[in-house]
């Protein structure tokens, strides 16, 4: 059986913040590069689907970081299939340097999608049967709810634009990633570093419109600080992506 895939990503000068850490955006980039390579690999990639009006639709990431590479760092990315469902898949990913010690460490559930009806179906045995399943987690536990965004202290707007939709005709999840971070306070940019993230996506969202990012900090028992977030259709108020993060003191 072949083995877990991998492959190697250079941290570019765009994928960083003020401090040239790799943004959070641009971390789970690579892992959704990484895992649409995969499927290339294997011969079940982008035109393989598409031909066939299916594709592979991000339902939660999870995700601990110990460490934001930096700038011009080459990362290391091993991901795979830890299960293989009739209707839900679940991937993992481990994204590392020369040291011992994993930037980062997550787990991802997928839905499969016919993407003419804009419904979840079954995986095909050709499709499902072309990945090698190792039940091996990046990281264990559930992948339980965010913590609800009550009572928001900050928001701001946002218009779709044409560059935010991806091939599935749809906002790209990376997209929603961005717009809840826009909410952050000045210090968090200045002072922290991401170390977890939770984020669930409930629906998609077109090409056209307006979005509203909200956010709310969590109070917390020790240095760290945590948010809640959430993203909302600007007409309808529909909830559309949830997410909870924390962020620790960090100095580069």
């Amino acid at each position: 059986m072949p083995g877990k895939f991998q492959i190697s990503f250079p941290v570019r000068y765009q994928d960083t913040d003020s401090r040239l850490r790799a943004t959070p955006t641009a971390l789970v980039g690579i892992m959704q590069e990484a895992g649409i390579l995969h499927s290339e690999a294997v011969g079940r990639g982008i035109d393989y689907l598409r031909s066939r009006h299916l594709s592979w639709m991000i339902v939660q990431t999870r995700a601990k970081i110990q460490k934001p590479p930096l700038w011009r760092t080459r990362v290391r990315v091993s991901t795979w299939p830890s299960e293989m469902g009739r209707l839900l898949s679940r991937r993992e990913f481990v994204l590392s340097g020369e040291g011992e010690q994993p930037f980062l460490v997550a787990t991802t559930l997928w839905a499969f999608m016919n993407t003419q009806r804009r419904r979840v179906t079954r995986v095909p045995a050709e499709i499902g049967n072309a990945y090698p399943v190792f039940e091996e987690r990046a990281l264990d536990g559930p992948f339980r709810r965010p913590a609800p965004c009550a009572n928001p202290r900050a928001e701001k707007s946002f218009d779709i634009r044409h560059l935010d939709i991806d091939f599935n005709k749809h906002v790209n999840n990376l997209r929603y990633l961005d717009w809840m971070l826009e909410t952050l306070p000045d210090e968090i940019w200045e002072e922290f570093g991401i170390c977890e993230l939770n984020i669930r996506y409930q629906q998609e969202t077109g090409p056209t419109g307006t979005v509203r990012a909200y956010s709310v900090e969590i109070p917390t028992d020790d240095e760290q600080r945590r948010f809640a977030h959430e993203i909302r259709l600007g007409d309808s108020g529909d909830p559309i992506a949830v997410a909870e993060t924390a962020w620790a003191p960090m100095e580069i």
